[in-house]
Order: C-alpha cells, then sequence, then structure tokens
C-alpha cells in the first residue's frame, strides 16, 4: 500500500520539527539564550500541522471495519504521548521566554525536567516513525 502524501508529510516534517525543538532546548540549554521565534514557529506548526493530521488519522483507524486492536492501542498510546510532549513543550517554551525576560535559561537551570521532556519527546516521535512504517 502506498502511503498518502499527508501522511509522509507529516512524517518527514516530524524530523524537521524535532530539529527544531532541539535546536531550542539545546542552545537554552547551553546558555546561549532562548530562541523564541524559532520556538514559535515550531509550535504553530506542530499545533496546525501534526495536531490535525493525528486527529484525521484517528477518525480514519477509528471508523476501519475491523480495526487491529493492538495497532489501535499503540496509536492510542503514540497520540496520548504526542499530546502530552507538545503541553509540554507549549508550557515550558513560555517558562523559558519569561525566564529570558530576566536574564535566565530555563532549560539550563531544570536539567531534569529537560532531559525527561526529550526523553518523552523522542519516544513520541520514534513511535510515531514506527506507525509510520508499520501502516505503509
Amino acid at each position: 500500500m502506498d502511503a498518502p502524501s499527508f501522511s509522509t508529510f507529516a512524517a518527514l516534517s516530524e524530523l524537521v520539527v524535532t530539529s527544531g525543538v532541539l535546536y531550542v532546548v539545546i542552545t537554552n540549554f547551553k546558555g546561549r539564550g532562548f530562541k523564541g521565534k524559532v520556538a514559535l514557529a515550531v509550535i504553530l506548526f506542530e499545533f496546525f500541522i501534526n495536531m490535525m493530521y493525528m486527529i484525521v488519522r484517528m477518525d480514519h483507524h477509528s471508523a476501519a471495519p475491523n480495526p487491529n486492536k493492538l495497532f489501535i492501542a499503540f496509536a492510542a498510546a503514540h497520540g496520548s504521548l504526542s499530546l502530552l510532549v507538545f503541553i509540554l513543550l507549549v508550557v515550558y517554551c513560555s517558562l523559558a521566554y519569561a525566564d529570558m525576560k530576566k536574564g535566565r535559561h530555563f532549560f539550563q537551570e531544570h536539567k531534569k525536567q529537560t532531559y525527561v521532556f526529550l526523553a518523552l519527546w523522542l519516544t513520541s516521535i520514534i513511535s510515531g516513525e514506527i506507525l509510520y512504517f508499520i501502516s505503509y
């Protein structure tokens, strides 16, 4: 089965988004400021494109006549994790922006949270790429 164009675009764009997230977090973690414009672009793209994609796919899977229960459970876990890390991204970037105005570096000052966030983000990305390759 050939992958739909939107699925391929979402799978590839998620890698670009991840590069942006890593850039924003690692730059701030190293004490080199907060890249607010990059963070905003990543958040907006993630919200308007990738979240929309997940909604479309959720509707597609729930309408399937004989859905694979294990696949649906994996997709639901991925979707839930993706929503969680998106919310964390928005919250952490908002805090990092506020800290930047005070001359502080949020991700540098909150190392454990940063490590946990990055681990969850990467788990979400990897699970999404696995779903793409399982599906097509």
